[in-house]
């Protein structure tokens, strides 16, 4: 199979998002819609949340990897809302078609690795516990994604430089200056 069917059905998918909800959609209609059957679809995903999840999970390492989390993490962040802002209506129909815990899971799991491998950069070469970098990214992580999902409720209208510029004021530094006094509180109990 190729990749091309498969960049067919997410393309598809999104369409349909654009027109409904989530809930609204079949399998049945994005075979038809696509032009192909029901086992080319399952060859792929296994139902229509394993699609969702794949195309979050290619918009994060899009983001991700054009902004490394080391000293880029607002142009990421940028990068993201102007997408939400982009495809607003198919945020909606997701938004209003999967539970609330379940993105406030899928956007925890995406903060909370990029938030890691920014304190694994942060520390390197420097004794800082694994326990102190875990508490300080779901620290992070529990604030991304509520103020994030506050701002999806509120309808994104907020402009998202602005958001940004605000977030920054107030966590530029202090992330760093959190991992760097963990390190030296660890070198100091031993």
């Amino acid at each position: 199979m190729s990749s091309f069917t498969k960049k067919e059905i997410i393309s598809t998918f999104l369409k349909l998002l654009e027109q409904k909800p989530l809930s609204k959609i079949t399998v049945k209609n994005i075979v038809e819609e696509c032009g192909i059957n029901r086992n080319t679809f399952y060859y792929y995903y296994k139902d229509i949340y394993d699609l969702v999840d794949d195309i979050f999970n290619i918009e994060t390492e899009k983001v991700t990897s054009q902004n490394p989390v080391h000293g880029h993490w607002q142009e990421g962040c940028l990068q993201s809302m102007h997408y939400l802002v982009e495809h607003s209506m198919i945020i909606h129909n997701v938004f209003n078609s999967i539970s609330i815990e379940a993105i406030k899971a899928y956007l925890f799991k995406v903060a909370h690795g990029l938030l890691m491998t920014f304190s694994d950069k942060v520390t390197e070469g420097k004794d800082a516990s694994e326990e102190d970098k875990r508490f300080i990214a779901d620290f992070y992580s529990h604030a991304f994604v509520g103020i994030f999902l506050d701002w999806i409720r509120g309808g994104m209208k907020q402009e998202p430089e602005k958001f940004i510029e605000m977030m920054g004021r107030l966590l530029n530094g202090s992330i760093y200056d959190v991992l760097r006094r963990s390190s030296k509180d660890t070198k100091l109990k031993k």
